[in-house]
């Protein structure tokens, strides 16, 4: 189960940073949108940012909340009481930060996507697999 946490944390990561590339694309090279959600002057370059930012933005949300799920099952069943901590605190201030991002993204433009601050979750159940993937020490016995 450890290794599925792993993979999907890593999944996360990527569909995250692809979503967040698309956007600094669509940003620096100032790629505009018919009212239909088309690039205004179709290139290759709009058509790649757009679809790395569209599909990393929906793919994101529920890879997020699998990774955040497994990673609160996992250490749960191991009895790691601060690592549980640990993800549902950044699974609060994601959520939080993804409410900031929809505000600033609704008053401005932005090269960073909305979905940024999910990548905390992920960075946290990676932590937790590279360093915190002891099992529970073992109770010892005062004999």
């Amino acid at each position: 189960m450890r290794q599925a946490l792993l993979i999907l944390s890593l999944l996360t990561l990527v569909v995250i940073a692809a979503a967040n590339i698309g956007d600094a694309l669509i940003y620096t090279q100032g790629i505009t949108y018919n009212p239909d959600g088309l690039p205004a002057n179709p290139s290759t370059l709009a058509t790649v940012a757009t679809i790395m930012s569209g599909a990393g933005g929906v793919l994101s949300m529920p890879l997020t909340l699998a990774t955040f799920i497994l990673g609160l099952v996992l250490t749960i069943q191991r009895r790691q009481a601060l690592w549980s901590l640990a993800i549902g605190v950044a699974g609060a201030l994601a959520f939080i930060g993804l409410l900031g991002m929809a505000w600033v993204i609704l008053s401005a433009r932005t090269p960073v996507s909305f979905c940024a601050p999910l990548a905390l979750v992920s960075l946290t159940t990676l932590a937790y697999c590279l360093l915190g993937s002891q099992s529970a020490a073992a109770p010892t016995s005062a004999a």
